[in-house]
């Protein structure tokens, strides 16, 4: 019987601890509001002075972020330990060189041919 009553209790409990979804959300839309009121909002002149402090610190930052990369690349690059290639240009060698042995290679043949005719 006392195992009964204890677990009525904590059903009562569950309940009265979770509202429905409603409730709760008209509940945060009160406290919402309510502390909106209280918020106190910036005039107009320092809601541009706010801005513009933002905009130029955000400026600075983009300027001596590429300042540091492009000092970081330099150094890099001349110790050898970061070096920039073209593909484009690689490409271009690997394809004069197949040319060129593609070509090669038949006329080596045809020499090899005619030399053992005539022996």
């Amino acid at each position: 019987m006392a195992e009964n009553q204890k677990t009525d209790k904590t059903e009562k409990k569950d309940k009265k601890q979770k509202p429905n979804i409603l409730k709760r959300l008209l509940t945060f839309f009160s406290n919402l509001k309510a502390e909106l009121k209280r918020v106190v909002w910036p005039d107009r002149k320092r809601l541009i002075q706010s801005t513009v402090t933002v905009l130029a610190i955000c400026v600075l930052a983009g300027v001596s972020l590429f300042i540091i990369d492009t000092v970081l690349q330099t150094v890099l690059e001349g110790i050898g330990f970061y070096e920039t290639k073209t593909t484009t240009a690689t490409t271009a060698a690997t394809t004069t060189v197949a040319t060129t042995v593609a070509t090669t290679v038949p006329t080596t043949a045809a020499t090899t041919t005619s030399t053992s005719k005539a022996g």
